[in-house]
């Protein structure tokens, strides 16, 4: 391969997802660093380019891949290295990001027309078509970064292709938060973010080179 476009370690530290450059899904063994399978083939001329995204389920038993058009998403099961499952994101054309909360309850979704849309894993992981349970339409190009908190409290999500285009959600109660981002927040265009282990803080870097620190003060810990 000439070039990997995201590594993805899993969490019980077996496994390494490799996203290609050509749009092939490749899976390695942490220990040995040798290839165990190729998930999904190269695809460069493909419209969508093959591959779009990974993501771990918390135990690291499962893999989600996004690929293709209509939103397609496959689940693996990564110690079989079998397909169980094929569904379909309707909120875009495309899957561009794929989150799983920790406490396993939920996948995420972010599409290339901005919409984050949530659904229960045990639905995804059931067979047949799920619905989502929320879509937030709180962003109007593709996403690119979409992440849960250590609770799994809070969704949080981006796109570095428009200015200020961040926003994080409660998710029980299934609400962006109105009053931060403001308009006077030095946001930019966020390229990425992440949440402190403990969700006490939240980070981010935009296209100006600059890190970003804030403090989230419902959580005591850092």
């Amino acid at each position: 391969e000439a070039g990997y476009r995201e590594v993805v370690p899993s969490p019980d530290g077996a496994t390494i997802a490799l996203l290609c450059d050509s749009g092939a899904l490749l899976l390695l063994s942490q220990k040995s660093r040798t290839l165990l399978a190729t998930l999904q083939p190269s695809e460069p001329t493909a419209r969508f380019g093959g591959c779009q995204c990974v993501a771990y389920s918390p135990d690291g038993a499962l893999l989600f891949a996004s690929g293709g058009g209509n939103g397609r998403v496959q689940v693996w099961d990564v110690r079989r290295r079998v397909c169980i499952h094929t569904w379909h994101d309707g909120s875009g054309v495309r899957t561009t990001r794929i989150a799983l909360s920790p406490d396993g309850r939920y996948v995420a979704t972010g599409s290339d027309a901005g919409v984050v849309a949530l659904y229960e894993t045990a639905a995804v992981v059931a067979g047949g078509e799920p619905k989502a349970l929320k879509e937030f339409m709180n962003v109007r190009t593709a996403i690119t970064a979409l992440a849960f908190n250590h609770s799994s409290e809070l969704l949080a999500f981006a796109s570095k292709y428009a200015k200020a285009s961040m926003r994080v959600a409660h998710l029980a109660t299934r609400r962006v938060y109105p009053n931060w981002p403001t308009s006077k927040t030095p946001l930019k265009y966020v390229q990425s973010f992440a949440f402190s282990p403990g969700s006490g803080y939240l980070s981010f870097g935009n296209d100006k080179g600059a890190a970003l620190l804030y403090r989230l003060n419902h959580f005591e810990a850092a």
